[in-house]
């Protein structure tokens, strides 16, 4: 039988364990383990703007109020800025949470919530400053220093970009503060959210966690989840449990290059042994030059993207253009046997024929162009969306910013279908009109094999053939290497 003096004794033993957590300002034990994940990868986050992209039942809310009470409780006179979508989800959500971090916490580090300014005051004179954003109500965060600033349900907070830009980030600039963005993916592909999505997958920083990283919540219960929200393949499924940005068909460029679709055509590809390269670009002098190049294979009817090179224009110079277009071509389609570079069946860009000329000077006249058949782009939009929804094309996974740029093709507004939208990466998704001039160039009726050849006897590149073996023969014979 439990003595009871002893079990007292462990309560207290507790309780003071606890309050001397509170003293030094590490609430950590309040998560669950893959809140933990995300608190630490906080921490230890070297990025201005630290973006989640986390499905619901998450406690998610949570996560970041823990950050915002411990940078408080941890430093004197500091300021945490905290936005939500609404005032009223500040009142009903935001609230109710902070009382249940602080229902342990000793009574001589208890903040103060004054309503009629939402401010939390804290002892030490640290304070969490709570605004929603509808009706320009987060301006009343503007001005002083943080050293975090939040923004909860990001998909949902109007005009992110202002919220961010000018009123959270000027505030940490003194501090060299940190911001949080959080949230699942918006419904509306306008929305700025987006766009924040978009910079952190480019630059690798994008904490993502879906419904399954919540191990918390038993298969059962997500499938009863699932079932709630029209199945695991329903829209709302997707985008608030998996995280998915679903494409929005009035403004999405390429609606075709889905997930399904990504997996089923990125992949590399038996180059044939006898093809017809071709290069597409898009010069770009304030965007980004986007040059790919491909071949098409006769036999199987696809065109496949096997490189990339992606220039910004402020770095763009037109002599290393050149010299590297002529480097990957020679990598890309040198017959290793022979030592015969195939050259390209033609170059098509957007240039204009006074730059033309200065790339083929400096390429010793190695480089010649044709203009781009920019007729009609809504035409050749389609022929490309066709190819792609037909699987007649093939993307080398080494070609990132090409599949990054058909993900997130939008046009630039729901009543803007003539230009697209702002990339990520300072261009405006370039790599797609590339895409789009070099299928257009394509001559699909032109044979590349021999007369009268059977095209199963050229299988060199296919690593499977017994053919192969008569080559490596053949290569020792001659010292091939």
């Amino acid at each position: 039988m439990e003595n009871k003096s002893d079990s007292k004794t462990t309560k207290i033993d507790k309780s003071l364990a606890i309050a001397q957590l509170w003293r030094i300002g590490n609430l950590s034990w309040k998560l669950r383990p893959h809140q933990k994940e995300l608190y630490n990868l906080f921490y230890s986050s070297k990025e201005k703007t630290n973006t989640w992209l986390l499905s619901r039942r998450q406690g998610k809310t949570f996560t970041l109020l823990i950050l915002a009470t411990e940078a408080c409780l941890r430093n004197p006179n500091v300021v945490v800025k905290f936005v939500a979508p609404t005032k009223a989800q500040v009142n009903q959500i935001i609230r109710p949470i902070i009382r249940e971090i602080l229902v342990d916490c000793p009574k001589e580090l208890q903040p103060e919530l004054k309503t009629q300014d939402w401010v939390y005051y804290f002892p030490n004179g640290s304070e969490i400053q709570l605004a929603g954003s509808e009706a320009g109500h987060y301006q009343r965060l503007r001005g002083g220093s943080s050293w975090i600033a939040i923004v909860d349900e990001a998909q949902d907070v109007t005009d992110l970009d202002d919220v961010i830009g000018s009123v959270l980030l000027p505030t940490t600039l003194t501090t060299k503060g940190k911001i949080l963005l959080a949230g699942t993916p918006p419904k509306n592909s306008d929305h700025d959210f987006i766009r924040y999505i978009e910079k952190a997958e480019l630059a690798k920083t994008l904490v993502k966690q879906t419904i399954y990283d919540n191990k918390s919540i038993s298969k059962e219960d997500i499938g009863l989840l699932a079932d709630e929200l029209g199945g695991v393949d329903s829209e709302a499924f997707r985008r608030e449990m998996m995280c998915e940005i679903i494409k929005d068909p009035s403004t999405s460029v390429v609606p075709e290059f889905t997930k399904e679709m990504k997996d089923k055509v990125v992949k590399e590809w038996v180059k044939p042994s006898f093809y017809h390269p071709y290069v597409g670009m898009d010069l770009g002098f304030d965007d980004l030059t986007v040059v790919l190049f491909a071949y098409y294979d006769f036999r199987n009817d696809k065109v496949v993207f096997e490189d990339e090179f992606v220039i910004n224009g402020v770095d763009l110079h037109l002599d290393k253009l050149a010299n590297t277009i002529l480097d990957i071509e020679f990598k890309l389609w040198t017959n290793q046997l022979t030592n015969e570079t195939t050259k390209p069946f033609i170059r098509v860009s957007d240039i204009q024929p006074i730059v033309v000329s200065e790339i083929t000077r400096l390429s010793n006249y190695q480089l010649k162009w044709h203009n781009a058949d920019k007729r009609d782009k809504d035409a050749s939009i389609n022929f490309m969306r066709m190819m792609i929804s037909q699987e007649k094309v093939i993307i080398h996974p080494r070609c990132v910013t090409l599949i990054r740029h058909l993900e997130n093709v939008r046009w630039a507004s729901k009543n803007n279908r003539d230009t697209f939208a702002r990339s990520a990466d300072d261009g405006h998704y370039d790599a797609v009109d590339a895409m789009r001039y070099l299928l257009r160039a394509v001559d699909y009726k032109k044979n590349p094999y021999p007369v009268n050849s059977n095209p199963d006897q050229f299988v060199y590149n296919n690593k499977n053939n017994p053919i192969n073996k008569q080559v490596d023969v053949f290569k020792k014979i001659f010292n091939r290497r």
